[in-house]
């Protein structure tokens, strides 16, 4: 019996926890059983023994990957000593103390954050994140006024906000106000809303027409249906406007444009864009055949080739007024050979991201001589050299230059187009980022009183100095004006543009210019009562002080921080 009873405990003490039933075996077997749970007992207690030391292992190991404090700042971390440390080995719990690394945190046993700061860290989307930025905004200022002495320094500009901001704040929460908006726009919106259920538009103007296609392409809802519904085979057409054309395909496009490709058809005016899949050589051909053909722009036509281009401008070229091509890699110097010599009509020219047209390609263009707008933006292999050879033809009559992203362009030949240009008005230089402070008060010098438009994105090199003369050159006319990331300006030429340009200004964009103040384009906004937009992009040094202060009500400003 008793021998019985050892081989039923030894049987208990290999089975589980939950089938302890079986421990209260009758007779003999329960000395077995008392024997069995005894040695359960000691292997349980020796694994939680040996686990609370592998845990302190792991924990001192994390800890001695932490850069000492001490030593960060320079100076010899004393040693710990060993009471010290056999006190942290012997304890399960982690030492509170420095901030460990966050890398660490995912390896730490039972994932826990250790620190108060990493118990406080939230879900790291992009909301999160800018909430937190908000927290320290706060933080970052009173630490940056102490270490300036406790003491801010004296603002360039003294100015103090015309409302109470703290009321104008909640008033405009309570009820902001929108335009209302026409009939004309409400009647566009209600069509193309419920454009599934029109079967026939019938005669439009033109105006309408743009409009309507411009909602549709809004919405994304230009499509084969919609290009019938505003190109009906059946009525002549004037004009013909799709600002987005990737939903449509080449075979709806061809049936659209062949009832228009005849001597006698009376389409003028033809502007496609984000057209790459529907234009075709097929496509070209057929603009090609259009008698009154006058104005033409293809923006994304990437399938365009240069005899497509030669076709069109061989065809039509003598009464072409206004070509404007963008957004293909495979057209060639020889594309530009044929609008140079077949197009002598042309009064505004666009050739714009054409990222591998040869720097030396446009200096045909020269031999137009009746350009009143001339493009270049974002052909960034444009030379000096050359442009300057496009332009001199008519500089004469240029009224429009566009230069943004031609960045290999140098400050002298910048300035030197400007000034041979007597009638330039508007002129955009985003991107040039060799224009420098002399440059810019050359063009400023040659254009003086003239100049209504200029952008000057990206021109990282200027500084106050230079929108300075500007603004004292162009005072008065100037009124579209961009500094956006133009990273030295400061309120000093905010200051400027305030006693010279003030009552021309209708838009501003300083976004990214984050040393201007809420003074500083407080005073200019209030001093400026044509300017209808202005943009700060970035500007977060901006506070309610000046947006709810100023005393412009209708002032529109986009980009506002949160």
């Amino acid at each position: 019996g008793e021998e019985g009873g050892g081989e039923e405990g030894g049987a208990g003490a290999s089975t589980s926890r939950g089938k302890a039933k079986r421990k209260a075996a009758a007779g003999g077997g329960g000395e077995g059983g008392g024997e069995g749970d005894d040695e359960q007992g000691r292997v349980s207690k020796k694994w939680r023994k040996e686990n609370a030391h592998a845990q302190d292992a792991w924990e001192e190991a994390l800890n001695a990957l932490q850069p000492d404090s001490d030593a960060e700042e320079g100076a010899e971390a004393a040693p710990k000593p060993a009471a010290a440390a056999a006190a942290s080995a012997s304890s399960s719990e982690p030492a509170a103390g420095g901030a460990r690394d966050p890398r660490l945190q995912g390896f730490r046993i039972g994932g826990q954050a250790e620190t108060a700061e990493e118990k406080g860290e939230g879900w790291c989307g992009p909301w999160a994140t800018a909430r937190a930025l908000l927290d320290k905004r706060a933080a970052a200022l009173a630490e940056r006024q102490e270490e300036l002495g406790g003491e801010a320094p004296p603002p360039l500009v003294e100015w103090s906000p015309k409302r109470e901001y703290e009321a104008a704040a909640a008033r405009r929460r309570r009820s902001a106000p929108e335009p209302v908006p026409t009939l004309q726009a409400l009647a566009t919106e209600f069509v193309c809303a419920n454009i599934d259920c029109v079967e026939d538009f019938g005669a439009l103007t033109p105006a309408v027409q743009h409009a309507l296609a411009t909602e549709l392409c809004r919405r994304r809802l230009f499509r084969q249906p919609q290009l019938r519904l505003l190109a009906p085979p059946g009525l002549p057409l004037s004009e013909l406007v799709a600002p987005d054309c990737h939903q449509i395909d080449e075979q709806a496009l061809h049936e659209t444009l062949e009832p228009l490709a005849c001597p006698d058809s009376r389409l003028a005016l033809l502007s496609l864009g984000f057209c790459g899949k529907c234009v075709t050589t097929a496509t070209s051909q057929l603009i090609a055949r259009m008698g009154a053909l006058e104005s033409l722009t293809l923006t994304g036509a990437y399938r365009l080739t240069d005899g497509c281009v030669a076709a069109i401008c061989g065809a039509r070229g003598a009464a072409l007024r206004s070509l404007k091509i963008s957004g293909n890699q495979q057209l060639t110097a020889a594309f530009v050979a044929s609008i140079a010599s077949e197009c002598d009509s042309l009064e505004r020219l666009a050739l714009e991201d054409l990222i591998y047209l040869p720097g030396e390609a446009a200096a045909p263009i020269g031999r137009l001589t009746q350009l009143q707008s001339l493009s270049f933006r974002g052909t960034r292999l444009l030379v000096s050299s050359s442009m300057l050879a496009a332009v001199g033809g008519s500089a004469h009559c240029l009224e429009a230059l566009d230069l943004g992203g031609c960045t290999v362009l140098s400050a002298d030949a910048v300035a030197t187009a400007a000034e041979a240009c007597p009638r330039l008005r508007e002129l955009s230089l985003d991107g040039v980022e060799n224009l420098t402070d002399g440059a810019l008060g050359r063009i400023a010098a040659a254009r003086r009183g003239a100049l209504s438009s200029l952008s000057l994105r990206k021109c990282v090199q200027l500084s106050d100095g230079a929108i300075e003369g500007l603004a004292a050159a162009c005072g008065g006319v100037l009124a579209h004006l961009s500094l956006n990331n133009v990273p030295a300006l400061g309120d000093a030429c905010l200051v400027a543009l305030k006693e010279h340009c003030a009552d021309s200004l209708e838009s501003l964009d300083l976004s990214w210019c984050r040393a201007v103040s809420d003074n500083g384009v407080g005073a200019l906004v209030d001093a400026a009562p044509r300017l209808q937009r202005l943009t700060v992009w970035g500007c977060s040094q901006l506070t309610n002080r000046f947006y709810e202060g100023h005393s412009r009500e209708h002032l529109r400003v986009v980009g506002r921080s949160i």
